[in-house]
């Protein structure tokens, strides 16, 4: 999958703390984390007890959870979902099942939490390796199963539910998947619906509809959350590209670069400006235009999302300097140019080992390496 990834890391709950400490703790995006007992954890909220008295974390400031009683090899799977080694995460998170279910002597049983996770898990990783009728399962569970009640990831359920049935393109699911919508909750139920303008938009977009999906795009690029903007501003700046307006695209992405502050959006409407140089076979402004998607707009590791389009850039860049090295004539820039090529990469091919242009990076990178001249 494509975009499966993109946000759902900010519902991963990776459990890291020692179990001998018997300290939940709940890693926030405002604030130090909050260590304690938790004692509930739904869509609205974590609440924890710290002492003798209780802390409410708003669920929408929650980054993850990590409880004392999770098994080993539950920690392992997080730390493989994280990574994108979705298969190592599946297998596990069997174990930690296994584990969860053991009828050994001594055997410690984590508390109600590990079902709701474990679900959640599986369910992220088999739609990233192609078994999204498993992980419709699990999503479904997370949905609708009574024990499962306002748990955290309901919203991310939905949002890949609705995923899977627009890559599946099944139109049918995914309007049954909005029906349900309808009676979710009051406090998510907006969001809800917002993310189900995106997977409609996203289908639209994948049947070529481009001027439909431009218009479903624009209202999301208004809307008051950032993530919804963020996707909405995306939306448009490809629409553009697919209607080849190229006018348009310029304009749009030169908007973006003015106003925008998220760094993710920057590195995309840098990278349409690029791409449209690319295509021009204009490799010296590509490749100064791809030098700043690299180094000014490096989103970081933010894993499964914007940061590809980092990736795209480096191997863009690449390949302006292969170009512009079968152009040059002087011995000294064309070693010069070749030393950019190498360093370029190999950079690639190391920071993204799993990224699929790693094998032809690292080859690239010696390919290009400068040969150094034998001593007389």
């Amino acid at each position: 999958m494509t975009t499966i990834a993109f946000l759902a890391v900010l519902a991963l709950a990776p459990a890291q703390a020692g179990a001998a400490a018997k300290v939940d703790r709940v890693v926030t995006s405002k604030g130090a984390p909050v260590e304690g007992e938790v004692q509930k954890e739904t869509y609205k909220e974590v609440v924890v007890k710290v002492g003798s008295s209780t802390q409410t974390v708003p669920a929408a400031d929650v980054v993850r959870v990590e409880y004392w009683d999770a098994p080993g090899a539950f920690r392992g799977a997080v730390a493989s979902a994280e990574a994108e080694k979705w298969s190592e995460a599946i297998s596990a998170l069997a174990s930690a099942e296994d584990s969860a279910n053991s009828k050994e002597k001594g055997a410690m049983k984590p508390r109600a939490w590990f079902p709701v996770h474990l679900a959640y898990y599986r369910a992220l990783c088999m739609a990233n390796v192609a078994q999204s009728d498993k992980a419709l399962v699990n999503l479904e569970k997370l949905r609708k199963d009574p024990a499962f009640k306002d748990n955290r990831f309901l919203a991310e359920a939905f949002r890949l539910t609705l995923e899977i049935y627009r890559e599946k393109n099944d139109t049918a699911k995914m309007e049954e998947t909005e029906k349900e919508i309808d009676g979710a909750p009051g406090e998510i139920k907006a969001k809800l619906q917002m993310l189900a303008r995106v997977a409609r938009a996203e289908s639209l977009y994948d049947k070529n509809k481009y001027d439909e999906a431009k218009k479903l795009f624009e209202t999301l690029a208004t809307a008051p959350d950032a993530d919804l903007q963020a996707q909405g501003t995306a939306g448009v700046l490809k629409c553009l590209g697919g209607l080849k307006d190229v006018g348009g695209l310029d304009s749009y992405a030169k908007k973006v670069l003015a106003t925008s502050q998220q760094n993710g959006l920057l590195l995309l409407a840098n990278n349409a400006l690029a791409d449209q140089a690319f295509e021009k076979k204009a490799w010296g402004p590509a490749r100064d235009l791809y030098i700043q998607s690299v180094v000014r707009y490096n989103p970081g590791r933010t894993a499964g999302g914007v940061e590809r389009e980092h990736e795209k850039a480096l191997w863009k860049l690449g390949q302006c300097y292969e170009a512009l090295l079968e152009a040059a004539k002087e011995p000294a820039l064309k070693n010069a140019v070749s030393a950019m090529a190498s360093s370029t990469f190999r950079e690639l091919s190391s920071e993204y080992p799993s990224g699929k242009y790693r094998e032809e990076a690292a080859a690239k990178a010696v390919k290009y390496e400068p040969k150094k001249e034998e001593k007389k």
